[in-house]
């Protein structure tokens, strides 16, 4: 694991992550109903053997673990030493390796480097125009004709009552993401109308039902580098 210059402000957020570490996925599991570990397992498709992948704002990385067994060369980054350790952890389990690198993702220079870039559950902890900028900052990080893959919370679709339970449930999880200092209030956001401005290409999405019958909670978007 490697650490690079934090900022002050990088450092005291990722203070936050750091305490919130060794819960982070056991509780997304739950209150998900298991839709966000599959919406990471979707992408495994689009991942091949040796591929270079970054994973912004890993967190504690099943998804970036899930890729290193696929055999792809794998780089995580974040601002929290704390979720980097919960990754290292499960690559040490199952004698997997990964580049771990502690830094905010516009210090990393990698311009171009990347097969595939994941940005999981990672581009909804900034606000609208914060999440622009950082979407066609981690988007340069694709070689051309490369995949920005993302798997989030979904915007409401379906029927009325559908998209009001989408409404209500994820504004519910993001209230305590919110008090615990994780992220900033803001609405989901519809991540292929930036797609453009990013110089990305969508390619499909697949969307993820609550207990895998209910409504429209999650997505898992692939787009292309132009």
């Amino acid at each position: 694991m490697t650490s690079s210059k934090i900022s002050e402000k990088d450092k005291a957020l990722g203070r936050n992550y750091d305490r919130a570490a060794w819960f982070y996925e056991k509780s997304a599991k739950i209150y998900s109903t298991n839709q966000i570990r599959k919406t990471k397992q979707y992408q495994m498709q689009h991942i091949e053997p040796g591929d270079t992948v970054l994973y912004l704002g890993a967190g504690a990385g099943e998804d970036a673990v899930m890729a290193a067994r696929h055999g792809a060369k794998v780089t995580c980054i974040d601002i929290s030493q704390g979720m980097l350790e919960q990754v290292q952890k499960k690559l040490d389990e199952e004698n997997l390796s990964a580049e771990l690198v502690c830094v905010n993702a516009y210090d990393h220079d990698r311009i171009g480097h990347y097969d595939v870039v994941a940005a999981n559950y990672f581009l909804n902890v900034f606000r609208r125009d914060d999440m622009a900028k950082m979407m066609a900052h981690t988007a340069t990080f694709v070689r051309d004709g490369g995949k920005y893959l993302i798997a989030d919370v979904s915007t409401a679709q379906g029927n009325p009552l559908a998209k009001a339970f989408n409404i209500f449930y994820l504004k519910l999880a993001m209230g305590s993401f919110w008090l615990m200092g994780l992220v900033p209030w803001h609405e989901n956001y519809d991540y292929p109308a930036f797609f453009s401005d990013a110089g990305l290409n969508w390619e499909h999405t697949e969307y993820f039902r609550f207990a895998k019958k209910g409504p429209i909670l999650f997505q898992s978007i692939v787009a292309r580098r132009c």
